[in-house]
């Protein structure tokens, strides 16, 4: 089986990262990923980069370049990762609802309904 998701608009690829952020969030906040499971997963320079390309939101580049940094906190200072990563939840929350809604809503999955 292959999934495929295919987004060709900005708007469209910022909403799905942010959605996709909220659930990488929750899930190092529960411990049900690991933080390498995040950087496989996520958390890699590439999607700063692939953001910069598409003409994103200078602010949602910003937050994938800081939760690109969750494990540096988580190695040098504990005690603030808990606050880090809420942190980062609520400034992806605030991201996701000040994204334009003026593209019609579409299917992520590919053949989603044949």
């Amino acid at each position: 089986m292959n999934l495929q998701i295919e987004l060709e608009n900005s708007e469209e690829i910022q909403k799905f990262l942010c959605i996709l952020n909220l659930g990488m969030l929750d899930s190092l906040l529960e411990g049900a990923l690991s933080f390498e499971d995040a950087y496989a997963y996520l958390y890699r320079p590439y999607v700063a980069q692939l953001l910069k390309e598409i003409e994103a939101n200078k602010t949602i580049v910003e937050l994938f370049e800081e939760c690109c940094m969750l494990e540096d906190i988580r190695d040098i200072a504990p005690e603030k990762l808990k606050d880090a990563i809420k942190l980062k939840k609520k400034e992806t929350l605030d991201l996701l609802k000040s994204i334009s809604n003026t593209v019609k809503p579409m299917y992520w999955l590919n053949k989603f309904d044949e």
